[in-house]
C-alpha cells in the first residue's frame, strides 16, 4: 500500500467520523486520533511483518465498528410509554407516574438514560429530581438496562400541592454499546397532561352564609323552557327554532308544528374574576391574593350549580396555552362544573386585559335582574363607573373584595371582605413578588 493511498483512507476515515459526530451517534471514547494511529499502525504491521501489530490495529478498528453498529441502532426497538393514574385531581392530592420501557429486539440494551421533564410545580415523592434546561421543568433521571425482549415498569407518585395545568413529558433517550465506546441520543415527543382543579372551600370560609351567601337579597328569578321536558304542541311562529319542530305532529296536522316546554324559574349568575393586585403592571402581582380570588370564584361557581343556577365565570387573564381569556357563558348543563374548574386550572394569574371592558361588554347579553359578582384585589375609577351603570340597569351587583381598599359607596352594592388567604397557611408570604421603586432604590 502506497503512502498515498494510505493518506487517502484515512482522510475517508476521518470524514466518516465526523459524519457520525454529527448524526444521532456520538463517540465517548474514541477520536480522530485512534483512528489515524490504527491505520498507521495496522500498515506499520504489514509492511514490517508483524502480525501481531496488525492484529492490535484491527481488533481496535472491529472494537469500533461494533460498537458504533451497536450504538447506532440501540434504540430502534426501544419502545417508551408513561401514564397517569388520573388526569384530572385537586389540590393535594397524588397522581400515580407509570413509565414504561420496552425492548422489542433480540439485542439488548447494556446500558440505557431516561431523562423526563416534569413540570417543577410537581413534587415526586421520595425521588430527587434537578433543575432542567427547559423553563418551568425539573427533569427526572434514570439508568437502567434491558435484555432482548424485557420490559421494565417504574412507578413514582407526584403530589400535585397548587393549582394549574401541567404536562409529565417530553423525554430524552440515551444508550449505547456494550463497551461504553458510543451513544446514541433521541427525544420522544411525548406527554401527558395534567390537570389540578383550584382549591374549593365551604361558603363559610369566605364569610358567606350557605342559605343567604348574597346576603338578604333575594335573587331574581326569570322564565325560561326546559328542553328535556316537552307538554304539547302549537302552530310554528317566524320566531320559532327549526330544532323545536314535531314532525311527526306536522304530518298528522299537515302544517308546522312546534314542541311546547315546561316553563321554569332560573337564577343567572355571572362571577366576574379581576386578576389585578396593583393598578401599574409594573409593580408585579400578588399571587396570593390572585390565587385566593380564584379559590373564591370555584366555590362559589360549584355552590351555585349544586343549586341549579345558570353560572358563568369570566376572567381578565389568559388561559394556558392560549391567548383568549377566560370566558364561560352561564349554563347549568352536566359539564358546566367540569368547564369551569378546568378553565379555572388553566387560568394563568396574570391580568392580560382591561378588566372594567371586560366587566361592561359581557354583561350586556345579561338579562334584566341576573346578578353580577365581582370578585376583585383592586377598585379602580373605571371599575366604579362600570358597576354604576350596572346597577343603573337593574342588574344585582355584589362586590367580593380581597384587600383592604376603599369601597365605593354605590346604593344597591352588596360589598363582603373575604380572607386575602384562602391558600392555607403554607402559602403566607409565598409566590409574592412586588417591586417598588423609592429613591431609584429597587426594594
Amino acid at each position: 500500500m502506497s503512502i498515498t493511498s494510505l493518506i487517502q483512507a484515512l482522510r475517508a476515515l476521518r470524514s466518516k467520523l465526523e459524519s457520525w459526530s454529527r448524526g444521532p451517534v456520538e463517540s465517548r471514547f474514541f477520536s480522530a486520533l485512534w483512528f489515524y494511529g490504527a491505520g498507521i499502525l495496522l500498515v506499520a504491521g504489514v509492511l514490517a511483518g508483524q502480525p501481531a501489530l496488525s492484529l492490535l490495529a484491527t481488533a481496535v478498528l472491529a472494537a469500533a465498528a461494533i460498537g458504533w453498529l451497536w450504538a447506532r441502532s440501540s434504540l430502534d426497538q426501544v419502545e417508551l410509554a408513561i401514564s397517569l393514574s388520573e388526569s384530572r385531581v385537586f389540590p393535594d392530592e397524588s397522581v400515580v407516574l407509570a413509565v414504561s420501557l420496552i425492548n422489542r429486539s433480540w439485542r439488548p440494551v447494556p446500558w440505557l438514560d431516561l431523562t423526563l421533564q416534569i413540570s417543577d410545580r410537581l413534587k415526586v415523592r421520595d425521588f430527587e429530581v434537578v433543575p432542567s434546561s427547559w423553563y418551568g421543568m425539573n427533569a427526572l433521571h434514570l439508568t437502567t438496562a434491558l435484555r432482548w425482549y424485557e420490559r421494565v415498569r417504574l412507578t413514582f407518585t407526584l403530589e400535585c400541592p397548587e393549582r394549574g395545568a401541567f404536562a409529565v413529558g417530553p423525554a430524552e433517550l440515551r444508550a449505547g454499546d456494550l463497551f461504553g465506546f458510543f451513544a446514541r441520543s433521541e427525544r420522544r415527543a411525548i406527554s401527558r397532561p395534567l390537570l389540578v382543579y383550584p382549591r374549593r372551600v365551604p361558603l363559610g370560609e369566605l364569610g358567606l352564609s350557605a342559605r343567604y351567601p348574597f346576603g338578604e337579597t333575594r335573587l331574581q328569578r326569570y322564565l325560561l323552557t326546559d328542553p328535556t321536558r316537552p307538554i304539547g304542541v302549537r302552530d310554528y311562529h317566524p320566531e320559532d327554532s327549526f330544532r323545536t319542530i314535531h314532525w311527526k305532529a306536522t304530518a298528522r296536522a299537515q302544517r308546522i308544528q312546534v314542541k311546547v316546554f315546561e316553563p321554569t324559574a332560573a337564577v343567572q349568575v355571572g362571577i366576574f374574576l379581576n386578576l389585578d393586585t396593583f393598578e401599574r403592571y409594573w409593580e408585579g402581582t400578588d399571587y396570593v391574593r390572585a390565587e385566593s380570588a380564584i379559590v373564591a370564584a370555584a366555590s362559589l361557581a360549584t355552590y351555585g350549580l349544586a343549586r341549579r343556577w345558570l353560572v358563568g365565570i369570566y376572567a381578565n387573564g389568559v388561559l394556558s396555552g392560549s391567548d383568549q381569556p377566560l370566558r364561560i357563558r352561564p349554563g347549568r348543563g352536566p359539564r358546566q362544573a367540569e368547564a369551569i374548574l378546568e378553565g379555572l386550572a388553566k387560568l394563568t394569574p396574570l391580568a392580560a386585559s382591561s378588566f372594567p371592558r371586560l366587566l361592561r361588554d359581557e354583561t350586556r347579553q345579561f338579562p334584566w335582574g341576573s346578578t353580577v359578582v365581582v370578585i376583585s384585589a383592586l377598585m379602580t375609577e373605571p371599575l366604579v363607573a362600570v358597576l354604576t351603570r350596572l346597577l343603573d340597569e337593574g342588574r344585582q351587583v355584589m362586590l367580593l373584595q380581597i384587600g383592604d381598599y376603599a369601597s365605593p359607596a354605590l346604593p344597591g352594592l352588596h360589598i363582603h371582605r373575604l380572607p386575602e388567604n384562602l391558600l392555607g397557611p403554607q402559602w403566607a408570604g409565598r409566590h409574592r413578588y412586588v417591586f417598588a421603586v423609592d429613591g431609584g432604590r429597587m426594594l
